[in-house]
């Protein structure tokens, strides 16, 4: 139930040893035994020549309503194993693939299965092995940087060590991974105990917060959340609380599929608003699945809901559900407690941890928490690159 599609790259190569063409599509054989089928209609699609794409970058000068459905090649060839060369009718258009490109991009269901990334999903445990990297070398390093967004892809969560407590430091780190987010709190958002500013968002109160998704009431929330500490309480309030959301919709899925079922078709609203200037409103269900059935995003918060809006018979059953996801997501074994201190920062994806916050004492108001954000696109990107340039 827990995967992540298409995270998987793949170096490896992969003679052709035999093709064979049926009616409509074309069998692949490979040294390792595997066959693949490629449609002709997908292999059409797929040619990347000058005339019908850019395959410097992708970009695509083909339109598959020119071609009939029907399509078939004049003849297919290959090369030492490694150049699939197919001529089509009725133009004698020609597409040449590369062997490694087609089985990267084959469609069985044990290769798309097999490209499916499976996250590590973990409870409080997790402090026994946290996902931590130093700072300079995660800026220095392309391998420590790789390690650091395999954390992330891995578990959610990195923490970053002996990062200087000091103004800039953030904006700059994040930076580097990609553009920052502009929000309703602008772009760096300093997260301090304020009575005025937490009118305005919740992070500057004083009360206990438990775990949630941050801004789910945006169509898109933040992606990939920064913090960074520059001062902490010296009694220890105030500590930073973190959730696995996917470790609790695979408990939530063992023990009452009825629930998670609930939590995966209805959708629950959310609204955030503030005076004369902000009135937003999303609704979304808990858990969002791909087309195979597979968790793609988590969006949970009790902090900004709005009135369920559901078919009158399923408001008592889904009240059932959703109280045991809280009962889950708020039960200590599964919630990872971690007392940020000054040269800390923490980066985690917020589709799929929630976060919270201990009560921060009346007289120990002295942490300091600065908050930006990134599209969880770039984070992807740079894992790709990193990985595809470190395996050569």
């Amino acid at each position: 139930m827990i995967s992540h599609a298409n995270l998987v790259i793949n170096s490896q190569e992969y003679p052709i040893s035999k093709v064979q063409q049926d009616q409509r599509k074309l069998l692949v054989y490979w040294a390792d035994g595997h066959c693949s089928t490629f449609h002709y209609l997908w292999l059409r699609d797929n040619c990347y020549c000058s005339k019908c794409g850019d395959p410097s970058h992708g970009a695509k000068r083909f339109r598959i309503v020119d071609v009939p459905l029907d399509i078939e090649p004049l003849s297919v060839s290959w090369d030492s194993g490694n150049t699939l060369e197919i001529l089509w009718k009725p133009d004698g258009h020609k597409s040449i693939y590369n062997a490694n490109w087609l089985r990267q991009h084959c469609y069985s269901a044990t290769e798309r299965q097999h490209r499916q990334h499976r996250p590590i999903l973990w409870n409080r445990n997790i402090i026994n092995h946290l996902p931590q990297i130093d700072y300079q070398e995660a800026k220095t390093s392309d391998q420590s940087r790789l390690q650091l967004l395999e954390y992330l892809r891995d578990y959610g969560i990195c923490f970053v060590r002996n990062v200087l407590p000091q103004t800039g430091e953030l904006e700059s780190f994040a930076q580097s991974f990609g553009p920052l987010l502009e929000t309703n709190y602008g772009r760096v958002f300093e997260i301090i105990v304020d009575p005025e500013e937490s009118q305005k968002s919740v992070a500057n109160s004083q009360i206990n917060l438990i775990p949630h998704t941050d801004d789910a009431y945006q169509y898109a929330p933040p992606g990939i959340i920064f913090f960074h500490c520059l001062m902490a309480n010296n009694d220890g309030s105030g500590q930073s609380t973190f959730v696995d959301g996917f470790q609790i919709a695979e408990i939530l899925g063992q023990e009452d599929s009825e629930a998670f079922d609930l939590l995966c078709r209805y959708e629950v609203p959310f609204r955030k608003y503030y005076s004369d200037r902000i009135d937003m409103r999303f609704s979304s269900p808990v858990f969002c699945l791909d087309s195979d059935g597979n968790l793609k995003e988590v969006r949970i918060s009790n902090l900004f809901p709005a009135p369920l809006d559901l078919p009158e018979e399923i408001i008592e059953p889904f009240y059932l559900a959703y109280r045991k996801l809280m009962q889950f997501y708020t039960d200590p074994r599964y919630c990872l407690k971690q007392g940020l201190q000054p040269g800390d920062l923490v980066m985690f994806d917020n589709h799929r941890i929630l976060h919270g916050r201990t009560a921060i004492g009346i007289k120990n108001q002295r942490r300091h928490l600065r908050y930006c954000s990134i599209d969880r696109d770039y984070f992807h990107s740079w894992w790709r690159l990193l990985d595809r340039n470190l395996s050569f």
